[in-house]
């Protein structure tokens, strides 16, 4: 009697263990995998300092400005990364007052659209180099008096790029944080300068 309930027992093991390993196997088959996010959406703002290279008014420049950035890039699981990238760069502003009566203001920034080529290098870092187009814009308002006038003009600068270096972290699976020191130049008026970027990023 005991050595029959102990077959038993071995036979109901046996068969218990096997529906466990076939129970197992078909979890593994069925589970549904990790989605991979291949493309992501950027922004970033930050002040930036352009080395002024005027001639006419040059000690009244400000130097010191600001730019932010949209940028949406296709990021497989490679090192190389493509994207665009648009946004508002102010160049440069000035302000000079002629006379006790009157103020002269000037603006000078672009609109940069551009191709983006990305690498990742170590583990969080990356490189970006864009090229393209940009449209400036040159804003002046003259008071005097009282009055004032404003004027307002476009230009497009067809031979531009910028260079970027940046750091990034993950704090999930989609959400991106992080800084980029990044450099631009336009060809139309030879125009450049530098900038420190706070960055955020939506995968998607």
């Amino acid at each position: 009697m005991i050595h029959g309930m102990e077959r038993v027992f071995k036979y109901a093991s046996c068969i218990f263990f096997c529906v466990l390993c076939f129970i197992c196997h078909a979890q593994e088959q069925y589970t549904t995998p990790t989605k991979k996010y291949k493309f992501t959406v950027y922004g970033g703002v930050g002040p930036n300092f352009y080395f002024n290279n005027l001639v006419v008014a040059k000690d009244y420049v400000r130097e010191v400005n600001y730019q932010f950035v949209t940028r949406f890039m296709w990021e497989p699981e490679h090192l190389l990364a493509l994207g665009f990238e648009t946004g508002y760069n102010r160049l440069y502003s000035i302000k000079e007052n002629p006379s006790a009566s009157s103020e002269v203001k000037i603006t000078n920034a672009l609109v940069p659209i551009q191709l983006v080529i990305s690498m990742k290098f170590l583990k969080d870092y990356y490189g970006n180099f864009t090229m393209g187009q940009s449209v400036l814009l040159n804003n002046v308002s003259v008071s005097n008096n009282g009055n004032k006038n404003k004027t307002n003009a476009s230009n497009v600068s067809l031979g531009d790029f910028g260079l970027a270096v940046g750091y990034r972290k993950f704090f999930n699976t989609r959400f991106y944080l992080g800084s980029e020191l990044k450099g631009y130049y336009s060809s139309k008026l030879n125009d450049k300068n530098i900038g420190i970027l706070l960055m955020s990023g939506y995968r998607f």
